[in-house]
């Protein structure tokens, strides 16, 4: 280990940082990850002061021979158990156990990964969101806190803003049937396949724009085909990375009118016959395809010399 590395990780920068994620509690975020919506909710301490409940076996009281020995009456247990709720994770125990020989490149490629599994959790499906606001509210919510769009039905007005400057009801409103979102704008690393799972419900919803997600795949188009594709009108997919399975999943789109995706090329033969064939299946469908854009298309040009 390098004295650099060394006087990093006994710092209190690494520590506190390290805090956030060990034990059972989710990574932290410098930003605002998600609202609590359910006034129920009791923190670890109000936890605490209850007391734990009996834990009960077929409607009977659990044996105490199969009660832990830190949870037997008599076994000395410290205050700071409140913080272990759980067992630490695998990940977590891997990397206290290589710290004294950690690398720099270690400590990007784990924090790497913490980013993932942050940004995994702040797109999950909350269920106490919708039942407190509604499918549609609870949508414009997830959304627009995040720097996407959504327009209403009967409106020609898009919402779209800081969370700071958007004042939208804490409760269940009538009148929020949402027909359109854009997430071209979805911020940082952009929509994945748990934020998919936010559109469910959305009845009203005809307009979805998900242009250069580099995370929509055949298994995102596939849940919003079962999600939304009895309503979905238009659908922008351009930048977003496409095979066969696309096709399949866009031709469960029943309701589908206008798809807007990248060209694929004349040398991705597969695709090609892929849309053909959506094409003769779907006469009323319109597929628009878009020039890929400079940056792909160097991308994609094989170095020669």
């Amino acid at each position: 280990m390098t004295p650099a590395l060394s006087k990093y990780l006994s710092s209190g920068q690494f520590l506190s940082t390290f805090k956030c994620y060990a034990g059972s509690i989710w990574p932290r975020a410098a930003y605002i990850t998600f609202r609590n919506y359910s006034k129920e909710e009791k923190s670890i301490y109000e936890q605490d002061e209850e007391g734990k409940k009996p834990r009960m076996a077929y409607g009977k009281p659990y044996p105490d021979w199969r009660t832990p020995w830190i949870e037997r009456d008599g076994e000395w247990k410290t205050k700071l158990a409140i913080f272990n709720r759980k067992n630490p994770s695998p990940e977590i125990m891997n990397a206290l156990q290589n710290l004294p020989k950690m690398d720099f490149k270690q400590v990007i490629d784990w924090w790497k990964s913490m980013k993932d599994v942050q940004e995994l959790q702040n797109q999950k499906f909350l269920p106490e969101r919708v039942i407190t606001l509604g499918s549609n509210l609870a949508a414009v919510h997830f959304f627009t806190y995040r720097n996407c769009a959504v327009r209403l039905k009967g409106s020609k007005d898009w919402i779209v803003g800081s969370i700071l400057d958007l004042h939208l009801p804490n409760t269940f409103t009538e009148g929020y049937h949402v027909e359109a979102v854009d997430c071209s704008n979805f911020h940082h690393n952009g929509i994945r396949y748990e934020g998919i799972e936010n559109l469910n419900g959305l009845k009203f919803l005809k307009w979805l724009s998900l242009k250069n997600q580099k995370h929509i795949d055949v298994w995102c188009l596939d849940r919003i085909a079962g999600q939304n594709g009895e309503t979905l009108e238009y659908l922008d997919i351009s930048g977003c990375k496409l095979d066969i399975g696309c096709i399949f999943a866009l031709a469960r789109m029943y309701a589908l009118k206008m798809l807007v995706i990248t060209d694929p090329g004349i040398d991705n033969i597969e695709l090609q016959a892929g849309i053909s064939f959506l094409e003769n299946e779907r006469p009323e469908l319109v597929i628009k395809l878009e020039a890929i854009s400079q940056p792909e298309a160097d991308n994609k040009i094989a170095p020669t010399r």
